[in-house]
């Protein structure tokens, strides 16, 4: 008999495969009701496996409210292509998250000693390196206030990805590791979502952009339970 907790992590990671296999069905053929159906579903399912699994008590709030403005983000760029005030509130909330996320990277800590870019801060110049190169790339095909809105936007996204990383030393491996490789993730999906809106079409975009999104979160929500 398995306990109890594990089958209900069983039970809800069966859940999930059923709502990562309609979303990306979904987008493989242009079939938007399912993506209607199902999208607003994965960052609930994350707050309630957080919820259940999580160890550390004072990460509730902010992991929530991560998740909740990433919900938000989701909700509005669904309804982008009827209008362009929705991708700008998409980009709004997922904003708000990325600048939960730092927080929390920032924050919480089981050793309290120095992360990985205080002992190596050469290593941020990488990402800040790819971040200036894709703004170039984008930059053209920006205008108003789409360009300082989608620099505000990356800077954060880059940010909390560097947070991640500087969580190492500070945390358990496999909490640093999961949370990092998530970060990296949302990077890349990220990047093809602007990539293929601002710079030129990417086959299959919307597919790829959530087979890296789903993933993301879920790495970095995993990292988070494992947080001590």
């Amino acid at each position: 008999m398995l306990p109890v907790k594990n089958k209900t992590s069983l039970l809800l990671h069966l859940l999930l495969l059923v709502i990562v296999v309609v979303e990306l069905a979904g987008r493989l053929t242009d079939r938007i009701d399912l993506e209607y159906a199902v999208k607003p579903l994965v960052m609930v399912w994350m707050a309630v496996f957080f919820l259940i699994f999580r160890k550390k008590k004072s990460l509730i709030v902010p992991v929530l409210l991560a998740f909740f403005f990433s919900w938000t983000g989701d909700i509005f760029l669904m309804f982008s292509g009827k209008n362009e005030l929705f991708f700008y509130a998409g980009v709004g909330g997922f904003f708000l998250s990325q600048l939960c996320y730092i927080y929390i990277f920032i924050a919480y800590s089981e050793t309290g000693g120095r992360g990985y870019l205080q002992e190596h801060p050469v290593t941020g110049l990488l990402f800040i390196a790819y971040v200036a190169g894709i703004y170039m790339l984008l930059l053209p095909g920006l205008d108003g206030i789409l360009r300082p809105m989608i620099l505000l936007y990356a800077l954060s996204l880059i940010g909390m990805s560097m947070m991640a990383l500087n969580r190492k030393g500070r945390v358990n491996q496999a909490s640093y590791l999961l949370a990092f490789t998530g970060s990296l993730l949302f990077v890349l999906s990220d990047s093809l979502l602007a990539l293929d809106r601002f710079y030129t079409q990417i086959p299959l975009a919307g597919f790829w952009i959530m087979a890296t999104y789903i993933p993301a979160q879920y790495l970095i929500m995993r990292g988070l339970v494992l947080e001590a």
